[in-house]
């Protein structure tokens, strides 16, 4: 196996991430792994390093880089939006389509969390043969009831003070990570619920079914939309990140078998 960090491009700003290539004889399918919002290319417990490395042995490619903003990358987290992520998404695609060794035509796509939202409104649109949903959310909106009518409110889960803040100054500090005003209107327009039965394409979801961040019905819902091939496995007693040895072999051992099935 050979590491080789890469850099890339996109709307003027760098990017940052890791080629993973295998022993095996070009041309390799390939894997783009999107990392979660707050995340990065790395991953809790270093899951996502973990993956890309044993679908490698495996026989196949994997690009694992982080949004802008996040990580390495160049860019303000307050600045990134769901939208810059579908075009950061869009960008690692094109970049492999000029890397030597990878086949343009196997490229499948692991997303986590809110990167499994961007993976499937990427797909619709990228040449994707194959989705790998890790605790993927269903919904990037809130819907609450107002008047007799449900509507969708970005900010409904923010406390007072923080609305107040994105009210006054377009943006709200959260843990350390500054939110800006455009992400909250970004999540109005993107539904993966929506997005999910406009891919024809196969797809996989593995969920925890003590998922406390996104709830496994997140998974139900989409695979039921789904037309084309699919498969649901939910992880008896695993949280958000599959965060035990056990689950992170599960996640890896599902994922792998279906890449090998499906790119």
């Amino acid at each position: 196996m050979e590491e080789i960090p890469v850099k890339f491009k996109n709307e003027e700003q760098v990017l940052v991430g890791m080629m993973h290539l295998p022993d095996a004889k070009p041309p390799y399918p390939c894997a783009v792994f999107l990392h979660g919002y707050t995340g990065n290319r790395i991953g809790e417990h270093r899951l996502l390093v973990k993956a890309a490395r044993e679908l490698c042995r495996s026989g196949m490619a994997c690009l694992r880089f982080d949004f802008r903003g996040s990580g390495e990358s160049e860019g303000d987290f307050a600045d990134a939006t769901l939208d810059t992520e579908l075009s950061d998404a869009g960008a690692a695609i094109d970049f492999l389509s000029d890397f030597k060794g990878i086949d343009g035509n196997r490229i499948g796509l692991v997303g986590i969390g809110f990167g499994g939202s961007v993976a499937v409104c990427v797909s619709a649109e990228k040449q994707v043969r194959s989705l790998a949903l890790w605790s993927a959310s269903a919904f990037v909106d809130y819907l609450v009831e107002r008047d007799n009518e449900v509507v969708k409110d970005p900010y409904a889960w923010l406390p007072p003070n923080f609305k107040e803040a994105v009210k006054k100054r377009g943006r709200v500090d959260i843990g350390g990570f500054v939110r800006g005003k455009g992400f909250f209107e970004s999540i109005k327009s993107l539904d993966p619920m929506k997005e999910i039965t406009h891919y024809g394409g196969p797809v996989l979801f593995i969920h925890g079914s003590e998922d406390q961040v996104m709830s496994p019905s997140n998974s139900e819902l989409m695979y039921d939309r789904v037309k084309g091939r699919r498969r649901l496995i939910i992880i008896d007693d695993a949280d958000h990140t599959f965060s035990s040895v056990q689950w992170e072999r599960e996640v890896t051992d599902g994922t792998r078998a279906w890449f090998e099935e499906t790119l």
